[in-house]
Order: structure tokens, then C-alpha cells, then sequence
């Protein structure tokens, strides 16, 4: 069953917009608790949300792959194909989840090592990693489930399922943090409980929503069951997504163990700074995630040029949208940083750093609303041989050589972002309008058609 919107970009985009929207808020909200905890705590905090950032990259890996594949078989009419899609999906991100709970969950240690983080943190960091290792199995499942309900045009849905889940990690975060009626506080400890609890009740509502809308029934085989030939499918989008999102984090994980060597001030810059920019890529990537669908879609029923379309005006629109509110952030961020944290070297980084973010995001805006339209046409194979270059040139190599050999520190970091993120923009555009995507576009559409007239 698909909804019976049309292939609207702004009936599409906006619920996932309110999506990121709460996801944003909720970040927001885990650092200004973590920051009334202690510094150490925002440090700690910050640097696990980059960790989970690195998982989140390899999990959505598998729910684009899904995703994609699920848009091409429906906009082609074939729904027996993009259930057996989304099953192989599902079982695909537990075992991917299984896989990063063991590395993390089992070995928090080693993990603090490798990020550099300041040895007088461990004892605090080390038990809270344990559970952030279990709630990456939780991520796994509900970026591949929610992907599957967006990629039949349930967005709305999946609103309304983000929204209860950031609910419930608010009610259950709170007072576990600071302590309530007779609840004892918990500190940084109580927001690792919040997100796992949460998460675990929303996964249980997607099960009954996969089955009352899209008429998935899924079973414990299910779960683990990697079917080969719908598997296929997913890995030929999403294995070479897999390389330019594992690159593009590695590369990250370096600029972050950089700034992690300059000290607790510039590691809780890092991840204020961060937070902040998520404010302002919300707005591209919904539209981008919203175009992706449509576009999948389109190339399903060999609508080419409706997807090019649909790809320009997803751009134009989504690049004003981020200028306007770099512009906003820059004004209010460094005021926001000075009201949760009482630190004038934190927000003298940050307020250069949202300076350098009125470069940095339009050439974000490219680089993610272009790639969303290059994978749902199938061609992911040179952004992606790109990409990794890109990330360690511009992003890791240049990072090193601004911020820590010519000791420029955070904001040399920042501006190699700025070099990577216009990079990688530039050449995708160039890809698109040059029409490079068409030919895996048909080559979609002719192996749809293959499969609906077998089974006929």
C-alpha cells in the first residue's frame, strides 16, 4: 500500500522536516542537561554523539539502500518486490546494529582511547558508552524501519512516530538526570536511559505500523533472515553509499580527536558548534530526503524528466531556506552558547565558528540534496570513488594542516569542513546536469520491468 498523497515535494518533505526539527531540539536539549551537570558531561556527551553520528552514517547505509530500492519497485508497481525489500532491510540492520553494540557496547575503553579522550573523563564516560553501545543496536532498527515507511509516502507517520519518541525521552531523561520524587539523580547516565527506553517503545509501535499500513507482517525469522536476492538490490545503492559515509565519518572521527587534543573547552566547542549547524542542515536534508522519494519514485515509472525537475526545484528551494537561517544562526547561536554555558572561550570559538558556517552551508545544500537525487537514480559509484578523496584531502588532510601544523586550531578545522562540503557540492552538481544519472536511472526501470513481467 502506498499513501494516496501525490508525489508532492512539500506534502513529503515537511513532516520529515518537523522530524529533524525534533531531533534537532531534543540534541539541544541533552546538551543544555548534560551542561547543568558539568562540563566534563557536555564533553563526554558531545563526543558520544559524534561516535553515534559514525554508526548513524553506516546504518543509514542500510536504510537508503532500502529505501531506494523500496521507491523504485513502487513507483514501478511492483509491491510484492518492495515488501521482500523491506524485510531483507530489516534484518540487514539488526545484524549491522548487533555488529556496532558488540564493538562499543563490549569495549568502551578501547573506543575512548582511539577518540582521544582525556584520560581524567574515562571513569565517567565508560559506563555511559555501555549503554550507548545497546541503544546503536535500537538506531539500526528504526532509521532502516522509519526509511521504509517514508519510502511508501507515509511521512506523516513517521513524524508522528519521531515526535511520541522524543516525547518519551524528555519524560524519562528528566528526572532521571536531575532527580525526582524520590528518583535518585543520575547525571549524564539518565540521558542514556531516556534514548534507550524510548526508542525501544517506538520500535514496537513501527512493528504495528508496518503491518496496519503497509501490510508487512514481520516475524522473529524476519529479523535475521538475509534473503539474497533482495538483498542484492539494497547493497548494489548501498555498499558504495557504505564507502563514502564510513569515509566521510572516519575522516570526521579525525578532525574530532584533533579538537579532543586541544583541550575539554575546544571538544565541547566542537560539539556545540555541531549542534548548532544541525539547525540550519535540517531544512536541506528534509528536502533532500523528500526529493529522493519522489525521485525514486519517478525513475520506478521511467519519468526522467520529472525527476530532474523535481531535483532543480528541491535545490533552489533548500539552498535559500539554508542561507536564511545560516544567516539567523550566526546572529543567535553565540548568544544561546552564553546562556547555557558560562565559559568566554567557548563562545568566542563559537561565534567564529557560525561566521565560518555562512560559507559552509550552502555548499552542504549541494553536496546532500545532490547525492539524495543521485541515489535514487542508482548512481552512487563516482560521487561516491569522489567523495572519499574529498573527505581526506579536504576534510581530515586540511584539517591537520590549518588547525594543528599551522596551529589555528577549531576554526582551521572548521574551515577544511568548508573546503570539503563546496568540494564534493560543486562536482555533484556537475554530475546531475551533465545527466551522468540517466543510465543507471534506465537500467532501474528496465529491471523492474524484467521482474513484474516473470512473474506474470
Amino acid at each position: 500500500m502506498t499513501n494516496k498523497n501525490k508525489l508532492d515535494l512539500f506534502a513529503i518533505s515537511w513532516p520529515i522536516f518537523v522530524e529533524q526539527l525534533l531531533m534537532m531540539a531534543i540534541g539541544t536539549l541533552g546538551l543544555w542537561m548534560a551542561g547543568h551537570v558539568s562540563t566534563s558531561s557536555v564533553a563526554i556527551y558531545g563526543l558520544a554523539n559524534q561516535l553515534r553520528g559514525i554508526f548513524d552514517r553506516l546504518f543509514r547505509v542500510v536504510g537508503i539502500g532500502t529505501s531506494v530500492v523500496v521507491t523504485q519497485h513502487k513507483g514501478g508497481g511492483d509491491d510484492t518486490g518492495a515488501r521482500e525489500v523491506a524485510r531483507a532491510g530489516l534484518a540487514a540492520s539488526v545484524w549491522t546494529g548487533l555488529i556496532a553494540m558488540a564493538l562499543i557496547g563490549l569495549a568502551p575503553a578501547q573506543a575512548l582511547k582511539v577518540l582521544r579522550l582525556p584520560p581524567e573523563l574515562f571513569e565517567q564516560a565508560i559506563p555511559f558508552f555501555v549503554l550507548i553501545g545497546f541503544g546503536l543496536l535500537l538506531d539500526s532498527i528504526f532509521i532502516t524501519m522509519v526509511s521504509v515507511l517514508r519510502a511508501y509516502t507515509f511521512t506523516k507517520d513517521s513524524m508522528r512516530l519521531t515526535m511520541a519518541m522524543n516525547i518519551l525521552q524528555v519524560v524519562v531523561s528528566f528526572p532521571l538526570v536531575f532527580g525526582f520524587a524520590g528518583i535518585p539523580a543520575q547525571g549524564l547516565m539518565g540521558l542514556g536511559w531516556g534514548q534507550v527506553i524510548s526508542r525501544l517503545l517506538v520500535i514496537a509501535l513501527l512493528g504495528l505500523m508496518w503491518l496496519r499500513r503497509l501490510h508487512i507482517r514481520l516475524s522473529p525469522v524476519d529479523l535475521f533472515r538475509l534473503a539474497r536476492g533482495p538483498l542484492s538490490g539494497i547493497l548494489h545503492i548501498g555498499l558504495p553509499s557504505a564507502g563514502e559515509k564510513i569515509a566521510f565519518r572516519i575522516a570526521f572521527l579525525m578532525t574530532v580527536s584533533m579538537a579532543a587534543g586541544m583541550g575539554t573547552s575546544a571538544l565541547a566547542s566542537h560539539a556545540y558548534g555541531m549542534q548548532a549547524a544541525s539547525w540550519v542542515t535540517m531544512y536541506m536534508v528534509s528536502l533532500g530526503f523528500g526529493s529522493e522519494i519522489i525521485i525514486g519514485h519517478l525513475i520506478g515509472a521511467g519519468k526522467l524528466k520529472q525527476a530532474n525537475a523535481t531535483l532543480w526545484r528541491a535545490l533552489w528551494i533548500a539552498m535559500g531556506i539554508t542561507v536564511a537561517g545560516a544567516v539567523v544562526s550566526c546572529f543567535l547561536t553565540p548568544a544561546a552558547i552564553g546562556w547555557l554555558a558560562n565559559d568566554p572561550q567557548l563562545v568566542s570559538l563559537i561565534t567564529t565558528i557560525v561566521l565560518l558556517e555562512l560559507i559552509l552551508e550552502p555548499g552542504r545544500c549541494l553536496n546532500v540534496v545532490l547525492m539524495g537525487g543521485l541515489r535514487a537514480a542508482g548512481d552512487v559509484r563516482f560521487p561516491v570513488k569522489f567523495s572519499v578523496v574529498s573527505n581526506f584531502v579536504f576534510g581530515a588532510g586540511l584539517a591537520w594542516v590549518l588547525g594543528v601544523h599551522y596551529g589555528m586550531g577549531l576554526p582551521g578545522i572548521w574551515i577544511a569542513y568548508v573546503a570539503d562540503e563546496w568540494a564534493r557540492g560543486l562536482i555533484m552538481g556537475w554530475r546531475w546536469y551533465r545527466l551522468g544519472w540517466t543510465t543507471t536511472a534506465r537500467a532501474a526501470r528496465r529491471r523492474i520491468l524484467k521482474k513484474l513481467a516473470a512473474a506474470c
